[in-house]
C-alpha cells in the first residue's frame, strides 16, 4: 500500500526530456514544478536561461504553472524574480496543502494537474497524496542539503523496486539510483 504512494507515474532523467505534449494530449494543464535540485541546483538562486525558456514555452504551450518549494520565501523570491510564475513557499511536502492551494492558483484539478520534483519522499508523496499525475526527475545536482541526502538514502532503496519494475523500458534510469 505504501509502495503506491511513493511510485511516481513517470520517470525522465531532466524536466527537459518531459514530453509535454503528452501531457497537454492527456489533459494536463497544470505543471507544479519543485525548484530545488528539479529546475536548478540548490545553492543556485536563480534559474538558467535554459530553465527559464522553457517555463515560458510551457506558459505558451497554454500551461498553468505554480512553483512549489519546501524552502524559504526568501529562496522561492530570488528563483522566481525574473519569472512570472505564481509559487508557494514552506509547502511541507509531502503535506498537500501547498500542492491544493497551487492548483486553486492556478485553477486546475487533482484530475488536470501534475507535479515535477526529484524526491519520492516529498513531490512524489505530496502528489500522490493529492491524487495528481506525479513525475520524478533526476536530481540536478549530487550536492544537497544534508537532511534531503539523508532521505535519499531511503529513496534509493524504494526506487529500486519501481526500477526493477521498468527496467527493461529504462535501463539507464535505474542505473542512477543503483549507486
Amino acid at each position: 500500500m505504501l509502495a503506491s504512494y511513493l511510485t511516481p507515474d513517470f520517470y525522465y532523467e531532466t524536466v527537459f526530456l518531459v514530453p509535454y505534449e503528452e501531457l497537454w494530449k492527456k489533459n494536463i494543464r497544470g505543471i507544479i514544478f519543485d525548484i530545488d535540485n528539479t529546475l536548478t541546483r540548490f545553492d543556485e538562486k536563480q534559474p538558467s536561461a535554459k530553465t527559464a525558456a522553457l517555463l515560458q514555452r510551457l506558459e505558451s504551450m497554454g500551461f498553468r504553472l505554480c512553483l512549489v518549494t519546501n524552502n524559504t520565501n526568501k529562496r522561492l523570491g530570488h528563483f522566481s524574480e525574473n519569472l512570472t510564475l505564481p509559487g508557494i513557499a514552506n509547502a511541507i511536502k509531502p503535506l498537500t496543502r501547498g500542492i491544493r492551494y497551487a492548483m486553486e492558483t492556478m485553477g486546475t484539478k487533482p484530475a488536470n494537474t501534475a507535479i515535477i520534483g526529484d524526491q519520492v519522499l516529498s513531490d512524489i508523496w505530496a502528489g500522490k497524496n493529492a491524487q495528481i499525475t506525479t513525475i520524478l526527475v533526476r536530481p540536478v545536482s549530487e550536492k544537497d542539503f544534508l537532511l534531503v541526502r539523508l532521505k535519499r538514502l531511503a529513496e534509493r532503496w524504494i526506487l529500486r523496486k519501481y526500477f526493477a519494475d521498468i527496467e527493461a523500458a529504462a535501463p539507464q534510469a535505474a542505473a542512477h539510483y543503483d549507486k
